[in-house]
């Protein structure tokens, strides 16, 4: 199955949240299959379930960035594509993370990597090869990032401001 399709000389990502479905679905059968037959706690088994799910859809999403990153260097998938794949993957990668501050350190990680590529949108813009809806594009995955990152600073920092902990 195909995860791109090809149009005009232009790749297409239209199909990526049904095989991302598809994927989970599939884990999600799997992981439910096995929790029943353990004899755990309703709970942790679902506690577990659930980590398999995400660190399932984090290994996917490593591979589509690689695949993209390919494509991309080659001029076969535009720069916000390539952006929104990568921030998801740290979206999923941040998931994973048990406490609120690596949380944090991985949005910073991941508005470091948008930052550098805003600069390569730029430079492809001044060579004429993006076009205005692709900076702009590529301006909101990076604004959404920083809201993003920001988002999670305060609620760390209401978290630590809170009496009795």
């Amino acid at each position: 199955m195909a995860l791109f399709n090809v149009y005009r000389n232009r790749l297409s990502v239209r199909h990526l949240p049904a095989c991302a479905a598809l994927c989970l679905a599939a884990a999600c059968a799997g992981a439910l299959a096995s929790a029943v037959g353990s004899g755990k706690p309703p709970a942790a088994a679902a506690q577990e379930r659930l980590h398999a799910l995400l660190t399932q859809r984090y290994e996917f999403l490593q591979q589509m960035v690689k695949n993209a990153r390919i494509q991309m260097e080659s001029g076969r998938l535009e720069v916000p594509a390539y952006q929104e794949l990568v921030a998801a993957m740290y979206r999923a990668q941040a998931d994973l993370c048990p406490t609120a501050a690596e949380r944090v350190q991985v949005y910073e990680k991941l508005v470091d990597f948008l930052a550098e590529q805003e600069k390569l949108l730029n430079r492809q813009a001044a060579a004429g090869r993006v076009t205005g809806i692709q900076m702009d594009q590529g301006k909101l995955v990076v604004w959404n990032a920083r809201i993003d990152l920001e988002r999670l600073r305060l609620g760390q920092a209401a978290a630590e401001s809170l009496p009795g902990q």
